[in-house]
């Protein structure tokens, strides 16, 4: 099992589309960071402090917001085009002659994508903290920066990473189910800027448990809310349904269906 695994991470880890994401999120973070530079550096009254402008506090509460926001789309994309990719060159059917027990497959997938999408997801965060705290340093000032502050920021990233993965894990599983790459993608693409929103109008009890919304409270520990009163008003109240801890429960409830459910599916498909 090892052995398999080990060789899937390498496989993974040598895919271009692994590494499409993570390095176009890169290079958006480091243009974001130079136009800021200029910005701020032409604004005289405008000078960030590290922990409270751009972290939102010691806590945290917004700093890692653009990367929560972008980690399910880069850790579905990933773990599905992972799996869906072989299943189109017929990969996996040259792969099963070697490694006949389809479980043992598909467990070995599951492990190196989701190791391999929890380093990617740590990595862009630290990027992301080198990156402004030097843009703090040179336009602004990074007091506050403490033992509490760092610690705070070790453990959000550790939470960016179990989110990336469990997200990985869910894309791979859902791709999987429809045995399709493309097709889970592009639905995917869907559910995220269509069908979620259109839960959050109309079904609001039910969108407090959608994945994506799930896994972004989970990733930058805030909390997830619901819509009260009506959504065309043009004031809306909203009210907490539960913290990030049950947010992270539930992505992982999600992951863990999808996973199980393809797992039932893929062990018996035809797939000559």
């Amino acid at each position: 099992m090892i052995r398999i695994t080990v060789t899937e991470f390498k496989r993974l880890m040598s895919r271009r589309m692994t590494w499409f994401f993570p390095l176009g999120l890169a290079a958006l973070m480091v243009g974001g960071i130079v136009i800021a530079y200029f910005v701020i550096e032409n604004d005289d009254d405008n000078t960030p402090n590290l922990v409270q402008d751009i972290a939102g506090g010691v806590e945290l509460e917004s700093y890692f917001v653009p990367i929560a926001v972008l980690l399910p789309l880069m850790a579905f994309v990933i773990g599905s085009s992972y799996f869906g990719a072989d299943v189109k060159t017929g990969m996996i059917e040259q792969i099963l002659t070697w490694e006949p027990r389809r479980l043992r497959l598909l467990s070995a997938r599951l492990v190196s994508a989701v190791v391999g999408v929890a380093i990617l997801a740590a990595i862009l965060a630290v990027i992301y903290v080198g990156l402004t705290f030097v843009l703090a340093g040179l336009v602004g000032t990074t007091d506050g920066t403490n033992g509490e502050f760092w610690g705070n920021v070790v453990k959000a990233i550790g939470r960016l990473a179990v989110a990336g993965g469990l997200f990985c894990a869910f894309g791979l599983g859902v791709t999987v189910i429809t045995n399709n790459s493309l097709a889970s993608i592009v639905g995917f693409f869907i559910y995220w800027f269509i069908i979620e929103n259109l839960i959050g109008l109309f079904l609001r009890k039910v969108s407090v448990y959608a994945p994506i919304t799930n896994a972004t409270a989970f990733a930058n520990r805030s909390d997830v809310e619901r819509i009260e009163g009506s959504a065309f008003q043009e004031e809306v109240d909203l009210v907490v349904s539960h913290g990030w801890r049950a947010a992270g429960l539930i992505l992982a409830g999600w992951s863990l269906l999808s996973i199980v459910v393809g797992a039932f599916m893929f062990n018996r498909r035809d797939i000559a």
